[in-house]
Order: C-alpha cells, then structure tokens, then sequence
C-alpha cells in the first residue's frame, strides 16, 4: 500500500504539523508514503512543489490570482479575503510520478494556491482511492474556512455573509456549482472530532462519502510531564509564585482564535493581579496586540520546535483555547499531554478531548462571564491530581502509533470496498 499525503505547507501551522505527524507515522509503521507539499525544507519521502524559480512563480500566482478573484468578486473589498478559498487556481499534481505511483492519495490542507477545484476533481476521477481530512469546514462549504453558525452548506450556499454584496448568485453560489460532485461515493474522509463529523455528514457535497473519526497524533515522547516547571519559568522571567496561562496559536490575532474573549475573562477573573499570560505563535498586522493584553504577559514569539512548546506549556497552570471553535484542537491535546489542564468553549472538537471538570473546564459559548468562572475553577483544582489525569487522557489514545494503526486499518477497508464500474 502507498500513500501520497497532500498539504500546502510542510510546516507551520496546525494542518501542516497534523499532515507531517502523520507521514512520520505511516514511516514508523513501514508504509510507504510521500507528502507532496507547495513549499517546505524538503527531506526523506518530501516532494516540494516550489523547488525551483517557474515552479515557485506558478504557486505564488496561483495564490495571486485567487487572491486577486476573490477581491474583484467583492467588489474591490477586502472584507473576507483570507476568511475565503475559491480554489480557483492551483498546481497540477495529477501527473506527478508520486501520485500516479500511490494507492491512496490523502489531502489534507490545499488552499491558497496549492490544488484548484478541477484538480481536486481530476483527482477523483483519477481512479485512485482519494482520502480526506478537513482541518476546517472548506471542503464542506463553497468559500468559507469556518461558517460561524451558518447552515446554508447543508443545502446551497448563497448569500454568503463573509462577501460584501450577498446575493442568490454570489461568488459563493458559483463555486459551490464548480464543487459539486467533487467527492463520489469511493471518497473517505478522516474526521478530527465528533463536531466536524456532523458538519461532514450535513454537507450536501460531502455526505455521501465514507467517513471515520480518527484524532491527530500526540507525540508524547516530547509532550510530556518531564520538565523543570521551575526552569523553564526562570528562563522567560516568570515569577515562581505566579499562576501563568498559556495560549498559543499559529496566528494570536486571528479573530477565530478568540484573544478578545479570553481578554474579557481574565479582566473578570478574580485572580487578574496574579495572572501572567504567557503567549506563543505569530502576531500579524497588529502592532497593538500586547497593549491590549490585561494582565502581566510574556510572548515568547513564534516557535516550530516542539520541544520548546512543550515545554512553555509544562511551564503554565492553564492553557486557554477560547477559539470561536476547534475542528480538533491540536494545543488543547499537546498542553494536557504535558499535564496542563485546559480552558476552553464547548462549541466544537473541544469536547472531544476535554472532560469537564476532570482534565479541564467547557465554558458555554460565548459566555464570558462562564470562561471567567471556568479560569477561576481551574486555577483553583490545577494540582498535581488533575494534571496527572490530563497526561494520561492523552498517551495512548493520541500516540502516533494508535493514530497511524486507525489510518491504515480504514485505508485498506476503503480499498477493499471500492465501486468500480
């Protein structure tokens, strides 16, 4: 059996981290798989799309010109312009001697520039079993990455409210007609939770397909409890005494990650004086983020290592993930990995991973004034017991091994069970 793993990015961000753990996975388990990847360092079993200068000016006008369709369709607003995926434009990857070699061609995160639509759909009718993991809702929508309630994906979207000028024959409404029939019945489509199971299954352009839930991979050889909480605090500057928050994401100042929120509720938490938020992840067009935050902070940047990461989350009491919502919730499984029990809304994939009251605290969405209490709670019962608890809900059930033995096995009754004509 052989895979082809497909995603953008081979690193950075949480569907590239996803996709590459993965891949190492696979490899542990004597698969023979490639990730195919529009820009990346490369390495064993990595092809690199943009490895040289004409390659490397196809992606980036691929991403260009989508970019520069989807402004022009909203009438020169740049409301919505990185909320949105057209996939109008992308690399061929049909041809590639890795995908025409593989039994399973796996796509995981392929926007901005790296399939189109019609290659998604020459995929398909490739022959190849296809494979899908959606790491948000674009595979389930026409336009939008997360519909933030909105239900019209069951039937036809329309009248989308990320375009400036909603109407019945929208941007949204003509790519929804290029997307239908994208995925026939052979399609299988791995889902990170429960919640996006649902959305999968309500999707009118993806309910047919065959579908299973099975989590991301945890390496709990570097997520762990064995750091010097002591340690690693001195070496930001933490106080010993001080009860730290950690919240991390790719992008802080994504409005779906939800800093505001989790803003409002340590202004509320009656523990804000000895609160320091410690932060990771990258701060984009936003020189005013930190000003903002409420308490005593320290932000630590944007890092890759992941022994870094564990390490800043070993080093906190709670991790925050106020997200509007998770289609898993990748830094909720690594922060109580390394014993560090999490806040989060119960309005997503969140609930999947977390157990209220026992390795962390679901705080109804949106309420503010119930994440206040659910920080509070947390800062008050995060000993050693509930830390203990947290690790141990995540070995085992999210090991690279178990994740990859649950791929495999749904791989090979996706080949067995194929329509042909």
């Amino acid at each position: 059996m052989k895979i082809a793993i497909v995603n953008t990015r081979q690193s950075g961000g949480g569907a590239a981290i996803a996709a590459s753990r993965l891949f190492e996975a696979l490899k542990g388990k004597g698969i023979k798989v490639r990730f195919i990847t529009a820009e990346g360092k490369g390495g064993d079993g990595v092809t690199v799309l943009s490895d040289s200068l004409m390659r490397r000016l196809r992606y980036k006008c691929a991403f260009l010109f989508e970019r520069a369709g989807i402004w022009l369709g909203n009438k020169l607003s740049r409301r919505g312009l990185f909320e949105v995926s057209t996939a109008r434009f992308g690399m061929r990857i049909a041809n590639l001697k890795e995908v025409r070699e593989a039994d399973i061609i796996h796509l995981h995160w392929v926007n901005q520039g790296m399939l189109s639509v019609r290659e998604i759909k020459r995929l398909a009718a490739s022959g190849k079993q296809i494979v899908v993991t959606p790491h948000d809702m674009w595979y389930c929508t026409a336009i939008c990455h997360h519909s933030f309630g909105c239900m019209r994906f069951t039937e036809r979207c329309c009248d989308c409210r990320f375009l400036a000028s909603p109407s019945d024959h929208d941007l949204a409404a003509k790519v929804w007609e290029q997307k239908e029939g994208m995925f026939g019945e052979n399609t299988g489509i791995v889902a990170l939770s429960e919640w996006i199971k649902g959305r999968i299954e309500a999707s009118a352009i993806t309910r047919g397909c065959k579908c299973r839930v099975i989590p991301n991979p945890i390496d709990c050889s570097i997520y762990n409890r064995n750091f010097d909480k002591g340690e690693v605090r001195r070496k930001y500057g933490i106080l010993p005494e001080a009860r730290v928050v950690i919240f991390g994401a790719a992008k802080l100042n994504d409005p779906i990650k939800g800093s505001g929120m989790l803003f409002n509720a340590i202004e509320r938490c009656k523990y804000r004086e000895d609160i320091t938020l410690l932060l990771f992840g990258n701060i984009k067009d936003d020189d005013d983020f930190l000003e903002r935050v409420p308490c005593r902070h320290v932000y630590a940047g944007s890092t890759n290592d992941e022994k870094e990461r564990a390490a800043l989350y070993a080093a906190s009491d709670v991790a925050a993930v106020p997200s509007h919502y998770e289609t898993f919730g990748q830094v909720i499984a690594e922060a109580m990995a390394c014993g560090t029990p999490v806040l989060a809304f119960d309005n997503g994939g969140q609930r999947d991973i977390i157990e209220h009251g026992k390795n962390g605290y679901l705080a109804a969405y949106p309420d503010i004034n119930d994440l206040a209490r659910g920080l509070e709670w947390l800062l008050d019962n995060c000993g050693e017991e509930t830390g203990r608890y947290a690790s141990e809900s995540i070995a085992g059930r999210f090991s690279p091994e178990s994740v990859a033995d649950k791929h495999i096995a749904f791989y090979r009754e996706l080949l067995e069970n194929r329509i042909t004509d």
